[in-house]
């Protein structure tokens, strides 16, 4: 099977919970904010909210839920929902999370590289969800930052149309090394590359590789309007599409309920939001970038692929979750791009 679209990032196994206000200060974190954890730290609270009941993570009725999820994993499984062939490139540890990271990747429809490495822990991402609906994020990275070039299915890559990147590798120096094999493999095989910028913060710590990535190999840039601005350094999304557009032939700016624009090929396109009631806006952009790529990816007018993106990422955010669970292609059945 060729994909239309393989991607390599992190594989991080997303739990999310609702807890009340009082958990916050039980494990000492201030609520709202996004946190890096060590292997000892993560197992503390997960430990606490399983009461030390691993059982709970694979039962469907169970106050907690888990997606094999990391922001490209999120972005393919979106694909492969639409209707379209992905494989993802992620590294997992021989342990419970890994093991349930396998199995839903391979329920989805993903073609997933199925190694594990026995030294580590496979990452996690854990979501608290708060009474006012704020989302409170701890992340460990475990061994999903330790990705080598062995661990790419090379065949996959070579024969995919787009490979599928993400910004937060940078943070890694193995992985930051991985990729730049990875897009010189695409370059020798006529594989364009997509690029996702990942998170403001992540860009200002790695402005000048993500600058050098984008002038020299990417084909498609996915940004939102705050990571657009600090990519170019402007102070207006218009400013911001105009100064990428300069660096890149195909970009997509995402601007939440202002709708996002595209511009290919110097010609611009204003994309209007979807009209939803928006309950969570995790994996928004990755949901966004997923319609994207399916539609340009099966011959879809630019400016409908814009409208099939704004179209899936409306679903996303109407649930909890970065995951849609309704049936996207029946839905899509009865729309027009």
């Amino acid at each position: 099977m060729k994909p239309d679209v393989y991607a390599f990032g992190s594989a991080l196994m997303d739990i999310q919970v609702h807890v009340e206000d009082s958990f916050f200060a039980d494990i000492g974190i201030e609520k709202g904010n996004m946190y890096l954890t060590d292997r000892e730290r993560q197992d503390e609270i997960i430990g606490k909210l399983l009461k030390n009941d691993l059982s709970a993570l694979e039962n469907p009725d169970s106050h907690l839920k888990t997606a094999a999820g990391g922001s490209a994993a999120n972005t393919v499984y979106g694909i492969s929902q639409l209707g379209g062939t992905t494989g993802l490139c992620g590294k997992v540890a021989s342990d419970r999370f890994g093991d349930l990271y396998i199995r839903q990747m391979q329920d989805s429809g993903v073609l997933f590289n199925e190694k594990q490495v026995d030294s580590g822990m496979t990452g996690t991402c854990i979501v608290l969800i708060s009474p006012d609906a704020q989302r409170t994020m701890l992340t460990c990275l475990g061994v999903s930052s330790e990705i080598a070039y062995v661990d790419i299915d090379e065949a996959l890559l070579k024969q995919s149309r787009y490979v599928y990147l993400e910004g937060y590798l940078f943070d890694s120096d193995l992985a930051t090394q991985t990729l730049m094999q990875v897009v010189d493999t695409a370059r020798k095989n006529k594989v364009k590359l997509a690029l996702t910028a990942s998170d403001a913060f992540c860009i200002e710590r790695h402005k000048d590789i993500f600058s050098k990535l984008i002038r020299e190999n990417t084909d498609l840039l996915f940004a939102n309007a705050t990571e657009a601005k600090a990519l170019t350094d402007t102070d207006s999304t218009e400013e911001a599409v105009k100064a990428l557009g300069s660096l890149c032939r195909n970009i997509a700016v995402t601007n939440g309920e202002h709708g996002s624009i595209l511009s290919f090929n110097g010609q611009t396109a204003k994309i209007a939001p979807t009209p939803v009631t928006a309950l969570d806006t995790t994996g928004a952009g990755d949901a966004y970038a997923a319609g994207l790529l399916y539609g340009i990816t099966h011959n879809y007018p630019v400016e409908a692929s814009g409208n099939i993106a704004s179209f899936f990422a409306s679903r996303v955010v109407s649930q909890i979750g970065p995951r849609y669970s309704g049936n996207t292609q029946a839905e899509m059945k009865h729309l027009k791009f």
